[in-house]
């Protein structure tokens, strides 16, 4: 099930209301993980990737982003299959937001909404940065932005950034993998922020609520949740 065609159920059902239909088929176990889960989610912590050169090394990121609570992966340019490739995600891209923009320009637009909406910063990876990775600001939402394994960010990019920043490397390397740099930058970042915040997550309630709805759905058979929940059609929807 798409996030579109849960937004829609949640809309006509409401969140808790599938909670209290599904929680009967799922096992206390996976109810405390996802409790658990829930916790530490943060949703002011993003990371974009443009026009990706290896699509395994995109998808490692949305597994990194998973594991360490970020809420949401994006790709610019590339096919948004390569962040569902279940053999590399090991399908930690049911869990965490990911999105795609077929240019710069509607990630922008797409982040814009976001900062008016939460005051979001773009920061961008670049080797030549004057900023550190330990200087990201951590008082505020925050994207980070890396490009291509080769070429880097583009100038476009650059240029919409709010700030650059570098991973520090001591050794004779030039550069970290992809995967590895956001893997770095999202732990550094997500210790940081929580230190800040003085607890593990930052999912107001509403985005709780929707969030266990959504992974209560995720976790029964499609077959059984459409049964309980049938798809309301257009009509219903507009009462």
């Amino acid at each position: 099930m798409t996030r579109a065609e849960f937004d829609r159920l949640a809309r006509h059902y409401g969140a808790d209301a599938i909670v209290d239909g599904l929680r009967p088929y799922v096992s206390e176990r996976r109810q405390a993980r996802i409790e658990g889960v829930l916790e530490a989610r943060l949703r002011s912590v993003e990371v974009a990737i443009e026009n990706p050169y290896d699509p395994h090394n995109a998808a490692a990121v949305v597994r990194s982003a998973e594991a360490l609570g970020a809420w949401a992966v994006h790709v610019i340019a590339a096919s948004e299959r390569i962040l569902r490739a279940r053999g590399t995600t090991k399908g930690t891209h049911h869990w965490i937001e990911t999105r795609h923009h077929a240019g710069f320009d509607g990630f922008v637009t797409a982040l814009a909404e976001r900062s008016a909406e939460r005051g979001m910063l773009l920061a961008g990876a670049c080797v030549d940065a004057t900023h550190m990775l330990d200087e990201l600001p951590t008082e505020r939402p925050i994207c980070l932005l890396f490009g291509n394994e080769h070429a880097g960010l583009s100038a476009e990019a650059q240029a919409a950034c709010s700030l650059r920043f570098r991973v520090p490397i001591h050794g004779f390397a030039e550069s970290y993998n992809l995967s590895v740099a956001a893997a770095l930058s999202l732990y550094s970042l997500t210790q940081r922020r929580r230190a800040a915040l003085g607890r593990a997550g930052d999912l107001d309630p509403e985005t709780r609520a929707l969030e266990r709805a959504r992974w209560y759905m995720r976790s029964v058979d499609s077959r059984h949740a459409r049964i309980l929940f049938p798809a309301p059609d257009a009509d219903a929807e507009l009462k």
